[in-house]
């Protein structure tokens, strides 16, 4: 276990246990930390797309629609709590690992990155003594099967959609200091993980030729490329017919520039109470008409 982590985990089980106190000043220091998170999620930015390190490591044909100016999908009002929870949890994990007594060296901090003379701006979490780290708040299921797994980096790095490899490196490169890894906090149950990340030297070379295919996909004058196909829909293992977004799609808030004919439906083969939602690219004539709405 990451030294920090071990630290950070028995602060805490003191505090679970009532042997553990937090001092006015850490306390006051929150409050600000708290503060600055809400600022941060209602001040009005600037809607011009930059290419920054917190999406290098995107699709390039999503980055390509972005700069491209199209609208994304609305985001919804829980999208909205999710970022607000995320930055009030990450406004605590300072606070925690403070009272913890982890040395933080710094702390939002702004660094840049050049490649074939454009220069990517951003901003990382988090400066331990050993290096740069990022804070995620993770869904039960990418926390078990990502952050908290045995190849919780590999893990990541195998399915990155939303880039945290090249994001994470990138800061590193812009600082010139390792980057170290995640610090992932469990949405659901409170389980904290410190995903550490190998030595960045043999991975630098990757993420500066991904910087630039991004740099390559904001090029507005070369014409649009989907990267992805739609996958067959299976249940329980058999094929139904029907097609349906891969998960890198599924979670892009441009699908409907890519997808023509998409529908959100509940599950067609299930026969649960509360089917889960899919998104389909093509429905055959058998499952067309099939009616599984919530049942009471």
């Amino acid at each position: 276990m990451n030294v920090n982590q071990s630290r950070l985990l028995s602060f805490l089980s003191k505090a679970a246990r009532g042997e553990a106190e937090m001092s006015p000043r850490t306390l006051d220091r929150f409050a600000q930390y708290a503060r600055d998170a809400m600022e941060k999620q209602f001040t009005k930015r600037d809607k011009d797309f930059t290419l920054r390190m917190s999406n290098i490591g995107r699709p390039a044909c999503q980055l390509h629609l972005q700069a491209k100016g199209l609208q994304p999908e609305a985001p919804t009002y829980d999208f909205k709590m999710r970022m607000i929870m995320g930055d009030l949890m990450e406004a605590a994990m300072f606070t925690l690992m403070e009272a913890a007594d982890i040395e933080i060296k710094s702390k939002h901090t702004k660094v840049s990155h050049t490649v074939d003379d454009t220069t990517i701006n951003g901003e990382y979490d988090v400066e331990l003594d050993d290096g740069i780290w990022d804070i995620k708040t993770a869904s039960p299921f990418a926390f078990e099967h990502k952050f908290n797994s045995s190849e919780g980096y590999n893990k990541i790095k195998a399915n990155d959609s939303f880039g945290y490899v090249a994001q994470g490196i990138g800061y590193g490169m812009g600082a010139g200091k390792p980057f170290k890894g995640w610090i992932a906090l469990n949405k659901s149950t409170g389980e904290i993980a410190f995903t550490e990340a190998p030595d960045n030297e043999p991975e630098k070379e990757e993420v500066n030729e991904k910087i630039q295919e991004s740099i390559s996909a904001t090029d507005t004058s070369k014409p649009f490329e989907r990267q992805f196909s739609d996958v067959p829909e299976s249940f329980y293992k058999k094929e139904t017919g029907n097609r349906v977004l891969g998960i890198e799609c599924s979670w892009c808030d441009y699908k409907k520039h890519c997808w023509k004919n998409l529908e959100f439906r509940r599950q067609l083969p299930s026969k649960g109470k509360n089917p889960k939602f899919i998104w389909y690219t093509h429905i055959t004539d058998e499952w067309r008409d099939t009616d599984n709405t919530v049942q009471e």
